[in-house]
């Protein structure tokens, strides 16, 4: 009996003090309240803007060569 209630007592602590981890976080106060916040924003969207154009000229620049080794296959 005594085991029981034993058993059943640290069963509740154990999830009061699982229940003690969470917390609530307001992000739109936080992201509306943080200048670093924006401008990181607009750098990432710089590089991301960067990052873009060099892919485009990757692509472009794959297709020039696929264009040119398939006019030369067709000759052999």
């Amino acid at each position: 009996m005594k085991r029981s209630v034993l058993c059943i007592i640290f069963t509740c602590i154990a999830f009061i003090a699982n229940a003690q981890k969470f917390a609530l976080i307001d992000m739109e106060y936080i992201l509306e309240n943080i200048p670093a916040y924006e401008r990181a924003n607009q750098q990432l969207d710089q590089m991301s803007q960067e990052w873009q154009k060099e892919v485009e000229v990757l692509v472009q620049q794959a297709q020039t060569l696929y264009k040119e080794y398939q006019s030369k296959a067709a000759s052999f």
